[in-house]
């Protein structure tokens, strides 16, 4: 059995690292993930979104891994069953610690939800790559079976309905459909690993669309946060985060980036950062968990009520250490 290329495992532990960034901003110093109800400091509305802006870049990231691994391997369905029994296992271990422990009260919604995490979408990420990995052996039919030409025509179709017009026509019926989009993140990561990978000036390609991502989130929250000074109206605030939803044409460029850059990188392996990147779920499931979460975020590390009083350098650094202390903590045994 080839060993797995761990670039693509540092490239999961540093995701895993973002998203949980950006629940520390949505979840932590966001009022229930608006950041327009902040009443801190608007530097600190900027830093937050800032923290946050790279968190659906790397969901998308983590779907292109599956398809540049999944295109050419033998569906599995164990593969599910196993992503369904983890969260299952994880859902039902911090239910019963929410109640036993935290003393929490727990409602009947709470225990069903809890069993059935998968179906009733208590992580709408899990949810949505069940849901995508079960229509994969189709996918990879398709896109096997197609020319290169007929596959960058599928392509374009998906990024044009399910990302580029979706950004620009905000809150239309085409807006974050997560499945489509799913589809979409899958199919580029399996096409790069048949027709890019090899590429002469990959390396160039890369820095291009990370330069052009970045530039276009990076300074599109910039400059929208101080429109939203100037003008005094929370519009461009959530304008900002528009730049870095999941259907946002910008963070595709961005993820696209990322993911290029690193197909260029030598290949190596590692155990140690194989078995870091193997807890990626855990780290997932536990800062995003609706029974702990709040828990987590503001009793814990008391996220809201120090954004009000740190500097947004502070505040980064002090988002960085948290995020940190989680994943140091799923394997501090």
């Amino acid at each position: 059995m080839r060993e797995r290329n761990s670039n693509f495992e540092v490239l999961r532990i540093v995701s895993m690292f973002l998203i949980v960034l950006h629940h520390f901003s949505v979840h932590g110093v966001a009022n229930a993930g608006n950041f327009s109800k902040f009443l801190g400091s608007s530097t600190n509305i900027l830093m937050s979104e800032l923290l946050a802006s790279l968190g659906k870049v790397a969901v998308m990231v983590f779907v292109f891994i599956s398809g540049f691994y999944l295109i050419k391997s033998k569906f599995k369905l164990q593969r599910i069953i196993n992503l369904m029994w983890n969260v299952f296992f994880y859902s039902v271990i911090i239910l019963v610690f929410a109640y036993v422990i935290l003393g929490r009260d727990i409602s009947l919604k709470d225990v069903v939800v809890s069993f059935l995490p998968t179906t009733y979408e208590e992580y709408w990420f899990i949810t949505d790559y069940v849901l995508l990995m079960i229509f994969v052996p189709f996918v990879n039919k398709f896109i096997l079976e197609n020319s290169k030409k007929e596959i960058q025509y599928y392509l374009f179709a998906l990024v044009l309905v399910s990302s580029l017009l979706p950004t620009f026509l905000v809150k239309s019926a085409l807006s974050n459909n997560e499945l489509l989009l799913f589809l979409l993140f899958y199919s580029v990561g399996a096409y790069i690993r048949l027709y890019v990978g090899n590429e002469p000036h990959l390396r160039k390609i890369a820095e291009n669309y990370l330069f052009l991502g970045a530039l276009a989130i990076l300074g599109g929250i910039t400059v929208l946060n101080i429109l939203a000074i100037l003008s005094k109206k929370s519009v461009f605030v959530s304008l900002g985060m528009h730049l870095i939803a999941l259907d946002s044409i910008f963070a595709l460029i961005l993820a696209i980036g990322i993911f290029l850059y690193v197909v260029t990188l030598p290949p190596f392996t590692s155990y140690w950062v194989n078995f870091i990147a193997r807890s990626s779920l855990a780290v997932y499931i536990i800062s995003d968990n609706p029974l702990i979460r709040s828990i987590i975020w503001q009793k814990n590390f008391h996220v809201r009520t120090l954004a009000y009083k740190l500097g947004s350098i502070q505040l980064m650094l002090y988002a960085i250490c948290a995020t940190a202390m989680i994943y140091i903590s799923m394997h501090a045994d």
